[in-house]
């Protein structure tokens, strides 16, 4: 049984959910010289239970039967887990059971690097929810987090006990990216005739002129204009064509893609952004400096548009019940990826963040206040750690 209705695991509990652990392993695969395919091998532990509750305060809890708790804060746990460990990952799923039911009879076989992206996602949310909230916003950082979400490819995953694949959220962008060039291009000889550029009305500046020129060098892909790096790219291409011929769209939309042409055009053309890199520009100097003041307001904006879509994805197969048990409302979730992201959901916004502790050998994330801007480390050992390592780093340098 993978699912469950609350029972009395705890008296102020939210839902409980029972699973199994699961054997793991990774097949390497030697495809054609120098390319290396990776799969996590899974399978359920069928005479072996482990039991979960959410409880409020103490976040999702791994539990025992009669419900006492073994460990909490896993949604802690998993985002804490250093980028691309595949024994961290494997020891997490041995103890925790995988995202999803898996079978018992035989090994289940998943591409490692769509694990590890829902793992990625999943940190992502987190980290931008927390930048949101930030006092002292990162905007570097929160730009990067929200167009990871928005620009990086889909997942998918299949396994024989699912009914149908899980996907990730595939945000509106992609789809009107897919579809730009059916939509009809504005008649502009009139205002061509009359000056050098057409008159967008723009979410972030209200208004914008752009260069005529400009706009049909990108748009038609002319390979001979050598405007900017970058400016050939085809994502780029249909962000301009939208920018100008998406007036309809709806406001969100709209703003996002006005958001993304301002980026592009004045900081640097994206060519890819990933969780471990960050955006890598077409430019080799791109011109972060130049983000305003709105475009920063905007960039807040943004990240909330892309953040709601990612969450709403993610808690959609969790339903609210009745139960009789407790007289009371209470959650159907269907399974621990589903609970992960209902941790987040009551995270406490404005309130509560996780921060990564200031040690730099450590992974740990902890909860802390939003108005706490001293607590830098997850315990003291990590703090004390880190002031030997500085004094030494001080003596070593004044004896030069």
């Amino acid at each position: 049984m993978s699912t469950l209705e609350n029972s009395n695991f705890f008296d102020g509990d939210y839902f409980s959910y029972e699973s199994n652990p699961c054997f793991c392993g990774v097949d390497i695969t030697n495809i054609s010289p120098g390319v290396v395919e990776h799969r996590l091998k899974i399978q359920s532990q069928k005479d072996v239970k482990v039991y979960f509750a959410f409880g409020g305060e103490a976040g999702l809890c791994r539990t025992t039967e009669n419900g006492s708790v073994r460990q909490e804060n896993l949604l802690k746990e998993l985002v804490s887990l250093p980028d691309n460990d595949i024994q961290a990952m494997i020891n997490f799923f041995e103890t925790n059971g995988f995202f999803f039911k898996v079978g018992d009879a035989n090994f289940e076989s998943l591409g490692l690097e769509d694990v590890i992206g829902i793992i990625n996602r999943l940190k992502a949310t987190v980290a931008l929810m927390n930048e949101i909230e930030s006092p002292e916003i990162d905007y570097e950082r929160m730009v990067s987090l929200t167009l990871y979400l928005l620009l990086s490819q889909q997942i998918s995953i299949e396994l024989s006990t699912l009914p149908r694949p899980y996907v990730s959220c595939k945000h509106f962008l992609s789809n009107e990216i897919d579809k730009a060039s059916q939509l009809p291009e504005i008649d502009g000889q009139q205002e061509a005739f009359q000056k050098d550029t057409y008159t967008i009305r723009d979410s972030i500046y209200g208004s914008y002129e752009l260069d005529i020129e400009e706009y049909n060098d990108v748009v038609s892909g002319n390979i001979y204009a050598n405007r900017y790096p970058g400016y050939l790219d085809m994502r780029y291409k249909a962000i301009v064509y939208l920018y100008r011929n998406g007036a309809n769209l709806s406001k969100n939309r709209r703003y996002v893609i006005d958001f993304l042409f301002h980026f592009m055009r004045d900081i640097g053309v994206i060519g890819d952004v990933s969780f471990e890199k960050g955006i890598e520009y077409y430019s080799d100097v791109p011109q972060t400096t130049l983000l305003d003041e709105k475009m920063k307001n905007s960039a807040v904006t943004v990240a909330k548009i892309v953040l709601n879509e990612e969450m709403n994805h993610n808690l959609s197969g969790i339903s609210p019940r009745y139960s009789v048990l407790k007289m009371g409302p209470t959650w159907r979730v269907p399974n621990l990826i589903s609970a992960l992201y209902f941790s987040v959901f009551y995270l406490r916004p404005g309130t509560d963040v996780y921060r990564k502790c200031a040690n730099p050998v450590c992974n740990n994330r902890f909860v802390v206040k939003t108005t706490n801007g001293r607590k830098k480390y997850c315990c003291s050992n990590c703090r004390n750690a880190t002031a030997q390592r500085n004094h030494r780093k001080k003596v070593k340098a004044n004896k030069i």
